[in-house]
């Protein structure tokens, strides 16, 4: 646990000491980075499938990968390595560089740190908030071991900015990509059709929010007419199961009620902020039917991870210092405490070091 109290601890320090936003943002990067990448190969849910895999992998020939991967379904490979085609196709040709297992997820660490600091460089308020909020309520915790959906999220984040920057081919195959590595990234497809809309309103904020009231009810006739069809098409492992207790409704239901109480919609001027309000909406929506399916729930990060935009660009509309200064405290106390509790005894604590190969 103490390396993840002590990354949460430098940030804050990290930015009185460097007040270039750029190596702010930077340094913060490289530490992230490090501690994924020097982490032990079995620090993570799912490595040891994935360890093997990679091995299996690394053994087929070019022409016998590429006749196995399909676009919208999963390659044609042994249980449980019939991953997504775009999965496996990385699989090989990071192997075939050389690189072992450690070295695979090297370039996943370096990957997924890039997007989401590439992410919050270009448009939180509060950059450190950002990055606290990202280390803390679970997002950093998902790269360790969520490897395929954590890849597709990081596809998504870079697909995002470059639809804003108006290079919709490379936003187009970005988001192609992300769905080769995960097609649940599909769920996140709303959110650029949205990014034109008009600029959320307060009052409209409130309706999608009441919406999901009625849908919580009829939640299990609407997950068994319409989406249970839908995540079957998928694939073999997307169905679901009975309903299972999840706190993080709750927990955004809090967070949207802060946003809808303390948020000055008018003040709104660009199309993240609007987004990630819709984000928010959109993220307790699917949270209902990850009620009943372990994969959306999986997925929800493509729509909470906005909260690293949303909640900075709250406390940012507030003038006062000493009230911001309460505030901001107020949240990293929150967010340490969280992330103790979420992650103390998890399959990611005790942190340890890798002790083989690094990366050959």
């Amino acid at each position: 646990m103490w390396i993840y109290l002590l990354n949460i601890l430098m940030i804050p320090l990290y930015s009185r000491l460097f007040k270039n936003r750029r190596t702010f943002v930077i340094v913060v990067s490289l530490q992230l980075f490090l501690i994924l990448a020097l982490r032990s190969t079995s620090l993570g849910v799912d490595l040891s499938n994935y360890s093997d895999g990679y091995d299996y992998i690394r053994g087929l020939g070019f022409s016998d990968v590429m006749s196995r991967i399909h676009f919208f379904h999963e390659a044609d490979l042994v249980y449980p390595f019939s991953y997504e085609g775009g999965y496996v196709l990385f699989n090989w040709m990071v192997s075939h560089i050389g690189l072992n297992f450690h070295g695979f997820l090297v370039v996943c660490a370096a990957i997924n740190v890039v997007s989401i600091s590439w992410f919050i460089y270009r448009y939180s308020k509060k950059p450190w908030l950002s990055f606290i909020i990202f280390s803390a309520f679970g997002f950093f915790a998902y790269d360790f071991g969520i490897i395929r959906q954590s890849l597709a999220l990081s596809m998504f984040l870079l697909s995002y900015i470059f639809f804003d920057k108006r290079k919709k081919i490379a936003g187009i195959l970005l988001f192609v990509i992300a769905f080769w590595f995960h097609r649940t990234v599909i769920i996140a497809l709303p959110l650029l059709f949205v990014f034109r809309s008009k600029m959320i309103t307060k009052k409209r904020f409130f309706m999608l929010l009441l919406l999901s009231i009625p849908m919580l009810l009829l939640s299990r006739p609407i997950y068994d007419g319409l989406v249970v069809d839908i995540m079957s098409s998928m694939g073999k492992g997307y169905t679901g199961h009975d309903a299972a207790a999840n706190n993080m409704i709750l927990l955004l239901m809090c967070i949207s009620m802060i946003v809808l109480v303390f948020y000055n919609f008018s003040r709104i001027k660009s199309r993240i902020s609007s987004v990630a309000c819709l984000a928010l909406v959109f993220a307790i929506y699917f949270s209902i039917f990850g009620l009943y399916n372990d994969n959306l729930a999986r997925a929800l990060p493509l729509y909470s991870i906005f909260l690293v935009v949303l909640i900075p660009d709250v406390v940012d509309q507030y003038k006062d210092q000493r009230m911001t200064f309460i505030v901001e405290v107020g949240i990293y106390l929150l967010l340490t405490g969280f992330m103790y509790y979420s992650l103390s005894g998890s399959y990611i604590d005790p942190y340890v070091f890798n002790q083989g190969g690094f990366l050959w």
